[in-house]
């Protein structure tokens, strides 16, 4: 069993969000009803041949794409979830 101590990365440590301009421009003028830019936004992320890919489906058009250089980095895919 694994100490969930050393898990501690897998939880939200996200202190700055990538995030669309456009979203963000059209929710902070107050073009939206949304309550948060995270509610407004459609963004999909995931891997391509160059890296990883972040997207707005939005507005159609790339936030931001990262280049792996053709290295393979580590990749964690597990999830922890509190017990009830």
């Amino acid at each position: 069993m694994a100490d969930i101590a050393k898990l501690d990365y897998l939880l939200n440590k996200i202190k700055e969000p990538i995030v669309c301009v456009k979203c963000s421009h059209e929710f902070l003028s107050g073009q939206t009803d949304s309550k948060s830019l995270q509610e407004y936004s459609k963004i999909d992320v995931g891997f391509t041949e160059r890296g990883l890919q972040i997207w707005c489906q939005r507005h159609q058009l790339n936030i931001c794409h990262i280049n792996f250089d053709g290295k393979k980095l580590e990749t964690d895919f597990r999830c922890l979830e509190k017990k009830r």
